[in-house]
């Protein structure tokens, strides 16, 4: 007998697809996971998982099929373990909904946020598809992560969508939602008062002026031993273009240098001669590397700050790896899994983690004290506890660097650089990125972009940055939000089991 075709998932799946970046359409967000409510009043838990891996399997490859543009290997472990949190949060779910029936549904902002938040931890982490980047288009909307972070808007975000559900249930019976229709309208113009007033405050802030500098240089070509002179080449005729905006600081992008250029005295000596003649410090991305003992050696993707008054180099190693991409997940237990991607080619990178954020730190003249700042690399900026302990170290503006030029035309750098609108949000602190091929922008401390480029051009951006002197709440109160939401998804399950246990007690007296 051939089943009938459940539309209720796919529809769900698309809806969210749709709401992500690049298309500025998050409002699908608000109803993309009532059908999955519709199909979860039914579900059992033994149905639940697997119609979960397949919501979340169309979910994930509608949104990072670039993935696969870079890595092959990247993109199938990706359809491999992202699915599974999908799946994770229908089994709780159902399981939960077996003691707890319809009311279950009040309770589901807390279990999504919860597989959210656990999806960010962990030697497969992947933040990614976070329901609260699905509003980066809508600035208001977004201010309450200021207080609670990016998963306080996802937890928005699935409140709504319950209430969208709840108001439908009740139309299908015949019944009026008022109460319920009066509650979706209240919450959703609470938040975007709340957001829209944060959005008036204006302070005078001090200031850098800083260059960012993207190359627009095939990410391929760029390794190859032919091309690096020409490379330098590029990066210095931006730069010297720069020089006439007389930047406090310039930035070139992730592995802008593509050599150990804190080792290789031919291209450090004419980047420190420049600099001189600019009169500001450089940031740039290179790789770097450590001897550790005889044979060992600890290479990392890295960014360097380099002033032409000091030989000594301020150093950030990059501390969160793209899995299959810059590091293989457990291949210093597994060696062999690097070997055999090697043999087959699949481009897979074998770097080393850094160990913490670091804090750079230099003069301007018109100041009294140092100007201090954290820069951190591409995959960095999805995690949001760790561009938080940037901003807790002191930091007063931050700069990302990345090369999305990996990812081609695709949505890929359109939604990587909307998440760093996010982190600063969160911190209220500016942010400048710089990218290969774009997209570089400042942002301030409300989420506008003041500036940016076109992708896959060459191009100078120059702005001012101001100086957070303050910190949010956010960031103050380290992931106070996140340790609610687990307290008390840990309480809600183990109270479960306990009635799950007694009702398998009175089952067996019964009989």
């Amino acid at each position: 007998m051939i089943k009938k075709f459940n539309a209720e998932l796919p529809l769900a799946a698309i809806l969210l697809i749709f709401a992500s970046p690049p298309f500025p359409t998050g409002i699908f967000a608000w109803i993309a996971l009532v059908p999955i409510f519709f199909y979860l009043e039914k579900a059992s838990p033994k149905d639940a998982f697997r119609k979960g891996l397949f919501f979340g399997l169309i979910w994930t490859t509608g949104t990072v099929y670039w993935i696969a543009w870079s890595t092959v290997v990247g993109f199938l472990g990706t359809l491999i373990i992202v699915p599974l949190y999908s799946g994770l949060f229908f089994i709780l779910a159902a399981w939960i909904k077996k003691y707890l029936k319809n009311y279950v549904f009040w309770i589901i902002p807390f279990l999504w946020t919860g597989v959210e938040i656990l999806s960010s931890w962990g030697l497969f982490a992947f933040p990614w598809n976070l329901l609260g980047y699905t509003q980066t288009f809508s600035l208001e909307f977004l201010q309450i992560a200021n207080i609670t972070g990016v998963f306080s808007v996802s937890f928005l975000v699935v409140v709504i969508n319950v209430l969208f559900f709840l108001i439908a249930k009740q139309l299908k019976k015949g019944l009026r939602p008022v109460a319920l229709s009066v509650a979706l309208l209240l919450i959703i113009t609470a938040n975007w008062l709340y957001g829209y007033r944060q959005m008036q405050q204006t302070s005078i802030q001090e200031h850098v002026n800083i260059s960012l500098i993207q190359g627009n240089i095939d990410p391929q070509k760029k390794w190859t031993s032919s091309f690096k002179d020409s490379n330098f080449a590029i990066y210095h005729r931006l730069t010297a273009f720069a020089a006439d905006s007389d930047p406090d600081l310039v930035v070139w992008p992730e592995t802008a240098a593509p050599t150990y250029l804190a080792y290789r005295i031919k291209y450090l000596r004419p980047i420190k001669k420049q600099l001189e003649e600019i009169g500001a410090p450089l940031l740039t991305g290179a790789p770097d590397y450590r001897w550790i003992e005889k044979g060992v050696v600890e290479k990392y993707n890295s960014a360097l700050f380099i002033q032409h008054d000091r030989w000594n180099i301020q150093r950030y190693h990059k501390n969160n790896l793209v899995p299959f991409s810059e590091r293989v997940p457990g291949v210093e237990h597994i060696p062999f899994l690097l070997t055999v991607g090697n043999y087959f080619k699949l481009g897979m990178g074998n770097f080393n983690k850094g160990e913490s954020p670091v804090l750079f730190s230099f003069n301007l003249p018109r100041f009294e004290t140092e100007t201090r700042f954290s820069s951190f690399i591409c995959y960095d900026s999805v995690f949001p506890s760790f561009v938080r302990d940037c901003v807790s170290m002191g930091a007063e503006f931050l700069v990302l660097i990345t090369n999305d030029g990996w990812f081609g035309n695709t949505s890929g750098p359109y939604q990587h650089a909307k998440i760093a609108v996010l982190r600063a949000i969160e911190n209220r602190i500016w942010i400048a990125r710089c990218a290969n091929t774009g997209i570089s922008s400042f942002i301030d401390p409300m989420g506008r972009i003041h500036a940016s480029t076109k992708l896959n051009t060459e191009a100078v951006l120059n702005s001012q940055v101001g100086l957070s002197k303050e910190k949010s709440f956010y960031t103050k109160n380290k992931g106070l939000f996140i340790k609610s939401i687990q307290f008390f998804n840990g309480c809600l399950i183990i109270v479960i089991f306990f009635m799950q246990l007694i009702y398998k007690r009175k089952k067996l007296h019964a009989k």
